[in-house]
């Protein structure tokens, strides 16, 4: 696990049970019990399913990330983040691995940890980022943009340096990337093929790879 940042949140989690969870097993949903999960190996995506009946996909996790703080912020500061009647789901993406906790364990913790709430503050502004990022996202006038500019962020937020460029280590289907994108299969496929024309994205084994991350990120800037 590479969390980036270790304080006594994680060491928290940590403590709790651990599960293997196989691809596509739900790790939970917003009407299940209170639990705070984090990411020791794989990857975690949280979604909806819109009322067309298709998959509304909002955040990735990966190593390291703790989720859901929407949950940290209920319990500690009354504030529910999603409307009534919304069921949100978390889902492995491949073989991962989590660790678990009640949030009745995290809100007594706090009163013998208070630098919890830091550690709190931290993972609330890395999914601050990433929305920030979401709406940034939506705003590019193309889906050929769009597609760059969310195969960027994932090669800097999970991206593994190797001699052949940036390898984005999250299992990433055509389907996967439009259920993130809101678009068609058919629409990322065809801005696929140019990416790989313009040699800005090539294909390895099951992992995209991204020669040049500031050529790919001029496609939207």
């Amino acid at each position: 696990m590479n969390s980036g940042f270790v304080g006594p949140l994680v060491n928290l989690l940590l403590s709790g049970r651990k599960y293997k969870l196989v691809k596509k097993q739900i790790v939970q949903t917003t009407e299940d019990r209170p639990i705070m999960n984090l990411v020791h190996s794989g990857y975690v995506r949280r979604y909806l399913i819109t009322p067309e009946g298709s998959l509304g996909v909002q955040v990735v996790y990966g190593p390291g990330d703790i989720f859901p703080v929407t949950l940290a912020l209920k319990n500690f500061f009354n504030q529910p983040m999603t409307r009534d009647g919304e069921v949100f789901y978390y889902e492995a993406m491949c073989d991962s691995e989590v660790f678990t906790i009640e949030v009745e364990k995290l809100v007594e913790a706090v009163k013998t940890h208070p630098l919890i709430y830091r550690d709190l503050l931290n993972e609330t502004g890395k999914r601050l980022h990433s929305t920030l990022q979401g709406l940034e996202n939506v705003t590019l006038r193309s889906s050929y943009k769009r597609l760059a500019h969310q195969l960027a962020y994932f090669a800097e937020r999970f991206g593994e340096n190797t001699p052949e460029g940036t390898k984005i280590k999250i299992p990433l289907t055509h389907q996967e990337l439009a259920n993130i994108l809101s678009v068609t299969r058919e629409t990322v496929s065809t801005s696929m093929i140019e990416l790989r024309e313009k040699s800005l994205i090539v294909n390895s084994k099951q992992h995209l790879i991204v020669p040049n991350l500031s050529k790919l990120q001029k496609v939207y800037l």
